[in-house]
């Protein structure tokens, strides 16, 4: 029976502008079958699935830099003081901040914007986490360092390209053609997945490097469905004569003649067969009954909720999405524009972990946030300016949940950890949060390093908040 629930359409927002010329090309043909190249089947193939045994990492990236300082508050008067003291314009009142009890935390009393109810709701119930002041790292680097120019940088802080790229690659220091999601997808999925299935790694975002793998291509899918293979009927009037009806067919389905007439058949076929096996799961799906948002990061958030209830009739013990979501580049009427991203942001995470407590599979699904950089403490009037550190919430059953993990940094001017303006500058690496990710989805310790190249310059590979 298919699942209708909320299929009312919502406007699909420009998420992110502009992608790289590598990157266009490296992607081009995603959404059609290219994703559905066979992967290198591992010793003794696939096992037979289990609810037990299924695993899915489902990435939400913030695209813009979402402002930390009003996500993440202190609750504590003293603390509370400071920070209004260094955003007058833009700091919350503290009788409108949801308060948290964190376990194992000793620092000053926190709250959460009154935008993340669910979320709120969530980390009470053990069932998310907050991940302090993470950003991209080339190694760890003090103030004094960074002031002092005497410790590798990433390139081009505050730069939105850049910092979303590198977050992405989780490679700060040099290009990469790889993105770490996708550097998992290239280990796992051989072992995990059957070698027909169609590819690990599935965006419902559009194009993105976080999931570009050596031999894992995104498979992209709309959040309404897959999206159609039609060369003839979609070129227009001129396409559908007869003739050139059927000299596009023969092409299509051509098995010898030029390598590059038989590549090109092979994909179309390969996309068809994608595109056909998963509408046809789809339409078989199970009904949830979990509300999600009647907005565009909703409609993404219930598409992935579908994919995972086929996850068996689709062959995939192991699944990785990519969902997200534009607008957090607050430089100005940032209250008013980031109370509505983060309810929006919220309504998704929630509706997605209650789906899969639905399906049986909280415990199986871990969702996390990423953005291109944090927010400038200092403010320029209705908004603040590009920053590098931030916030970030991991949610599942698996997740060692109610904990504030790593270090919490003071909020306000001048402090250790600050690059100027109130800049964080980060003391937990994207890659500890990606080597953690990756434990828990099955990345044996002695791979970590193929997945997170630099992981060695950090002196802690996970950060311990995945069961």
């Amino acid at each position: 029976m298919s699942d209708d629930t909320n299929d009312k359409p919502v406007a699909a927002p420009a998420i992110h502008k502009g992608i790289s010329r590598r990157l266009a090309l490296q992607m081009a043909g995603a959404a059609g079958g290219s994703a559905f190249l066979t992967q290198l089947a591992a010793a003794g193939g696939a096992a037979a699935q289990t609810a037990n045994d299924y695993k899915a990492l489902v990435c939400v990236f913030l695209y813009g830099g979402n402002d930390q300082s009003n996500t993440v508050i202190p609750y504590d008067v003293n603390a509370y003081a400071r920070y209004q003291l260094a955003r007058p314009t833009l700091a919350i009142p503290r009788n409108n901040l949801l308060t948290i009890n964190p376990v194992s935390y000793t620092g000053p009393a926190l709250g959460l914007s009154p935008h993340l109810r669910g979320i709120r709701g969530l980390f009470g119930q053990g069932k998310a986490a907050i991940i302090a002041n993470v950003g991209t790292l080339a190694y760890p680097v003090t103030r004094a360092q960074y002031e002092g120019n005497s410790r590798p940088l990433p390139f081009q802080l505050f730069s939105h390209s850049d910092q979303t790229g590198q977050w992405q690659s989780g490679l700060p220091d040099k290009a990469s053609r790889t993105g770490w999601l996708g550097r998992i997808g290239d280990m796992m999925a051989p072992g995990f997945n059957s070698p027909n299935a169609i590819s690990i790694a599935m965006s419902i975002a559009g194009n993105n490097a976080i999931q570009a793998g050596s031999s894992t291509i995104q498979y992209q899918i709309t959040p309404w469905g897959p999206i159609r293979i039609d060369p003839i009927n979609s070129w227009g009037p001129l396409w559908q004569a007869p003739q050139a009806t059927e000299n596009i067919r023969s092409m299509l389905l051509r098995q010898n003649g030029h390598m590059i007439s038989r590549g090109f058949s092979a994909i179309y076929n390969r996309a068809v067969e994608s595109e056909q096996k998963l509408s046809r799961a789809l339409e078989a799906a199970p009904t949830l009954t979990t509300p999600f948002p009647n907005n565009y990061l909703g409609a993404q958030a219930r598409m992935v909720a579908r994919l995972i209830s086929i996850q068996q009739q689709l062959g995939q013990r192991r699944q990785i999405y990519f969902i997200a979501a534009g607008g957090y580049d607050f430089h100005d009427n940032l209250l008013t524009e980031q109370g509505e991203r983060l309810t929006e942001l919220d309504g998704a995470i929630t509706a997605l972990y209650k789906a899969t407590e639905e399906m049986g599979l909280a415990s199986n699904v871990t969702t996390f946030t990423a953005s291109d950089f944090g927010r400038a403490l200092q403010h320029n009037g209705r908004g603040s300016d590009h920053g590098w550190g931030s916030h970030h919430f991991v949610v599942g059953g698996a997740v060692r949940g109610r904990r504030v993990v790593g270090k919490m940094p003071t909020v306000d001017l001048d402090t250790d950890t600050d690059a100027g303006q109130g800049r964080l500058i980060p003391t937990t690496s994207v890659d500890q949060y990606a080597a953690t990710l990756a434990r828990w989805f099955g990345v044996p310790a002695s791979e970590i390093a193929t997945i997170m190249p630099n992981i060695g310059r950090f002196s802690n590979s996970n950060l311990g908040f995945m069961a």
